[in-house]
């Protein structure tokens, strides 16, 4: 039965009309009937814009309940005599995962994000009043005449079969559920009357094509049939309807009656276009981001007397929240302004969400020691031994400990270091939890029944899950359970497939990405609202911001299925009539404030330049007067530019928020800036010996001297499959020195072309024993590095040939010889003594009486005017006085080095050039002491990388000494 009932589209000439007959038809007629009476919204925003229009002037009355098109079938699904289940969102897309298996003849499963578009593109035809059958059959008559001689039209063909066959798939297992979906919810709707049916429908919005949130055309079929209803009025502005969703109007809701325009009450006059002064072609204000934007607005609005009621009737109106809701809190709170948002954030952007991903990367990695250290260290999880919560300190000596024993993963190998670890030590109960969160976490390390691993992760979060009190952790906390959960029990009750750790990680993210977190907004101030919602609310002043292409209008969702040509036949709309009406929401939605109206691009958008929206061509159609008479502060108006008032003492602190009083306070009694302490200065240290390597330490940089040799901080540890940099590089000197101790030991003193040979056979020899404590993997790799290989010659052979093509024969060698003590250094002040300590890799001496002195680098050589070698040559002159009855001088010095395009490096071409150099490295190193006597260390890097590569830059103080 069908019930009689009027159709009516009711025009208006704006949105101030708009708005006006929307609350008349919305709060008119009989009071009885409001509770039997709905008005669809395009969003929950738009339901609360709408509501406080309603309200302007006095308490808010009794009012229809405001829908949005998925709340309009919630509330029609409960009027119903004996309404069923409806699948949650989680359980249709696991019905529709299973459908798409079955229907598949490849193994490999699906891509969440590809079932998730398998049922988009399902529910877009069923919306479209296409059946499955109908859609196979258009697309078959279509593609089936070039299928044998297309190879895309036959792919896009048994595409085609594959998805009617999952859409049938799903459609049968809807049918055998009992319970229904949207689809099966609309044929109940039409076919069973409701005890207690709607009677008044007012649509305040278009269709999907006019309006992003609009009906569909099955949406139209449901409301002109629906059992109970009286009264459909749709309310729609000229402009949109001339955009071409009026022929589309006639063409769903054939005799539809059409009443006269609804011109704007005579108050509501047209706003205000505030235009960027000195530019008469300028429409818009131009800005270099969006902080800066939203900076603009808050001076203009700080400039202007408002009281908390006005504020309420100023919007930031934008096309993309996410930008401006997570700059709002430090620019409109920085400026004292209170707003108001209707919008939620990303739940995969809640801290929580981050915390459950160091849990998935923790078990993905296998169990590795970075993701052990962030499980343990997350201030979301709280981890105990015998009682005692595993504390920073354990953590760290944890990270330390694992680094220095190789560890590189596996639960096995973390169980086997548990055992040999000492009892008492500081990282014990850090590897007591970490066993444990492995063990309680191990068996999804293996493909398993999805509802059994999502259960095991509930129970992870449940024991380990730290306890909370703010009020928005707690929030995004529980709703991401519940989403886990609600995907546990939707595979449990309809497909539970084996998945691994990878598919399950991905699943699970989807869809916290596809959900909102509302979070607590205030009652009151500047409304931050998107474009659908400002239409719905009644403002003095709106900024429309963010016109940049690719968000005014937004682009278009894109069917990865088929092109646009195949697509219009099912029933997609056209990119012209989507761009047209949107065009239109535009222009209108720039008349819609009583006073004013600005309008902003952004010229950067992370960093990347932006093209200005095509929309800004349009804002003449609003045909607005226009000023340049724009309000600018004179005075400050953000906490930071009241904080910077100098001298500090003079800020008012009631100006200020307990935050900013409290930070004052702080500032105020802290030495001052100029305080050396702020400019790398500690004061004088006491002398001592330091090792040439730790000055050259401090000449790259001061800071880094300071944190490594003064501090002694150590560096974080780096997770190696083979040996780390300092382990090879001793791996190698022992390597040489065993090799000349087996070489003179043998007889020998030079190595020379006579007995290259021999040498090359003992260097393998000595190779070959030392490589037998290494692991397999590892022996062949410095094997290579070592003897060579077809592709490159070994460091070895570079060093015999070395000795070997030098004339001078070799008298004596010392290997691995400490230097300490005072040395004597000219500078261009006179003589110094300072002590030192250090140790030459190698020297040579040869029977010309010179030396030769050799060090072993197992990365590049230095760049520029190292200390080493000319300090090391210095040192050794004096150390090496009388050696052997003889007077010992430099004769060459160089670097033999792994990497870099020369394996031997000299310290210089020629003797003029080594003297000079010896001059430098005294000067050098006089001042690198006398520095660290006096206390000074800056950052200061001669090598900008290094501020990224440094190990502490998480403790440097360069912003007080300026960016390096």
């Amino acid at each position: 039965m069908i019930t009689p009932r009027r159709t009516r589209l009711v025009r208006v000439a704006d949105l101030h009309a708009f708005r006006q007959t929307v609350v008349r038809l919305a709060l008119g007629g009989d009071p009885g009937r409001l509770a039997s009476r709905l008005v669809i919204v395009p969003t929950r925003g738009a339901a609360r814009q709408l509501r406080r229009t309603m309200s302007t002037g006095g308490d808010a009355p009794n009012t229809p309940d405001l829908v949005t098109r998925e709340q309009l079938y919630e509330r029609l699904h409960a009027r119903l005599a004996s309404p069923s289940r409806v699948f949650t969102a989680y359980e249709r897309d696991v019905m529709i995962r299973a459908a798409a298996r079955s229907a598949s003849s490849e193994p490999r499963a699906l891509r969440p994000g590809l079932v998730a578009e398998i049922l988009r593109f399902y529910d877009q035809l069923r919306r479209q009043s296409r059946t499955v059958r109908r859609f196979e059959e258009l697309l078959e008559e279509t593609l089936l005449a070039d299928a044998e001689v297309d190879r895309g039209a036959a792919k896009m063909l048994a595409q085609t079969r594959f998805l009617a066959e999952t859409f049938r798939g799903y459609e049968r297992r809807v049918m055998d559920s009992g319970a229904c979906d949207e689809h099966a919810l609309r044929d109940r709707l039409l076919a069973e009357p409701s005890p207690n049916p709607i009677r008044d429908v007012i649509v305040s919005v278009g269709d999907w094509i006019a309006d992003p949130n609009g009906l569909y055309l099955a949406d139209f079929d449901l409301l002109t049939r629906l059992p109970g209803a009286e009264t459909i009025d749709l309310v729609v502005t000229d402009g949109l309807l001339a955009s071409g969703f009026h022929q589309r109007v006639h063409e769903w809701l054939p005799g539809i009656e059409e009443m006269p325009a609804v011109e704007s009450d005579a108050a509501a006059r047209r706003p205000m276009l505030a235009v960027p002064g000195g530019v008469s072609t300028r429409l818009a204000f131009a800005h270099r981001d969006r902080e800066e934007e939203l900076i603009a607005l808050a001076r203009h609005v700080a400039a202007e007397t408002r009281g908390p009621d006005s504020l309420d009737r100023v919007a930031v109106v934008y096309k993309r929240p996410l930008p401006y809701l997570y700059l709002a809190p430090a620019v409109f709170g920085g400026a004292r302004i209170p707003y108001q948002t209707s919008d939620g954030f990303p739940l995969a952007a809640e801290p929580f969400a981050a915390a459950l991903d160091v849990v998935f990367e923790f078990v993905e990695s296998g169990f590795t020691r970075r993701s052990i250290v962030a499980l343990l260290r997350s201030p979301h999880f709280v981890f105990e031994d015998d009682g005692q919560a595993v504390g920073a300190e354990a953590v760290a000596a944890l990270d330390r400990g694992l680094s220095e024993r190789r560890y590189l993963g596996g639960r096995d190998r973390l169980v086997e270091l548990a055992s040999t670890w000492r009892t008492g030590e500081l990282a014990r109960p850090a590897l007591a939890a970490a066993c444990a969160a492995a063990e309680r976490l191990s068996p999804l390390l293996s493909p398993g029944p999805a509802s059994a691993a999502l259960r095991l992760l509930l129970a992870f979060i449940d024991a380990y899950g730290r306890p909370i009190d703010e009020s928005r952790l707690i929030l995004a906390r529980t709703a991401i359970r519940a989403s886990i959960e609600s995907l546990a029990d939707a595979h449990a009750a309809h497909d539970d497939p084996v998945l691994s750790i990878a598919d399950l990680t991905a699943s699970v993210r989807r869809f916290l990405e596809e959900q909102t977190l509302l979070p607590e907004s205030g009652e009151a101030g500047v409304q931050l609202v998107d474009d659908q919602a400002a239409r719905y609310g009644d403002f003095d002043e709106i900024a429309v911001v963010g016109l940049i292409e690719g968000e005014w209008p937004e682009r278009a969702r894109r069917n990865i299925f088929y092109p646009p040509s195949l697509l219009t036949s099912l029933g997609w709309p056209s990119e012209k009539d989507r761009r047209a009406a949107a065009e239109w929401r535009f222009v209108e939605l720039l008349a819609s404030p009583s006073h004013r109206v600005t309008v902003s691009t952004v010229t950067l958008e992370d960093d990347a330049l932006t093209e200005p929206s095509t929309f800004l061509d349009s804002v003449t159609r609003a045909e607005l007067p226009q000023s340049s008479d724009f309000v600018r502060p004179t005075s400050s108006v953000f906490t930071e530019e009241i904080l910077a008032v100098d001298p500090v003492s003079t800020i008012n602190h009631e100006a200020l928020d307990p935050d900013a009083r409290e930070w004052l306070a702080m500032r105020l009694a802290r030495a001052s800036r100029d305080d050396p302490a702020f400019h790398g200065q500690t004061g004088p240290l006491e002398p001592r010996a330091w090792s040439v390597s730790a000055l050259e330490t401090y000449l790259g940089c001061p800071f880094k001297f300071f944190a490594q040799h003064v501090l002694r901080l150590e560096e974080e540890p780096e997770d190696e499959e083979v040996m780390d940099p300092r382990a090879r590089g001793q791996f190698v000197h022992e390597v040489f020195q065993v090799f000349f101790e087996r070489w003179q030991a043998s007889g020998h003193l030079a190595i020379t072309p006579d007995n290259l040979e021999e040498a090359r056979r003992i260097f393998a020899e000595v190779v070959d024993e030392q490589l037998t404590a290494l692991p397999d993997a590892e022996a062949s790799l410095e094997r290579t590095r070592l003897l060579g290989g077809p592709a490159a010659t070994g460091l070895g052979e570079t060093m015999l040939r070395m000795e070997a093509e030098r004339p001078t024969a070799v008298i004596g060698r010392l290997l691995e010889y400490r230097l300490e003590g005072g040395f004597l250094f000219q500078t261009d002040h006179g003589p110094r003594r300072l002590a030192l300590r250090g140790k030459a890799d190698r020297v040579d001496l040869l029977e010309d009486g010179t030396f030769r002195l050799i060090d072993y680098k197992l990365g590049w050589p230095p760049k520029g005017a190292a200390l080493q070698l000319p300090v090391y040559g210095l040192c050794l002159e004096q150390r090496l006085d009388g050696h052997l009855g003889r007077t010992w001088t430099l004769g060459e010095a160089a670097y033999l080095a792994f990497k870099g395009p020369k394996r031997i490096v000299p310290l210089a071409a020629d003797p003029g050039e080594r003297e000079k150099a010896l001059a430098a490295a005294q000067d050098r190193l006089v001042a690198a002491v006398d520095g660290i006597s006096r206390g000074e260390f800056p950052p200061t890097p001669d090598d900008v990388f290094r501020c990224e590569t440094c190990s502490y830059a998480a403790v440097c103080r360069k912003d007080y000494v300026g960016d390096v």
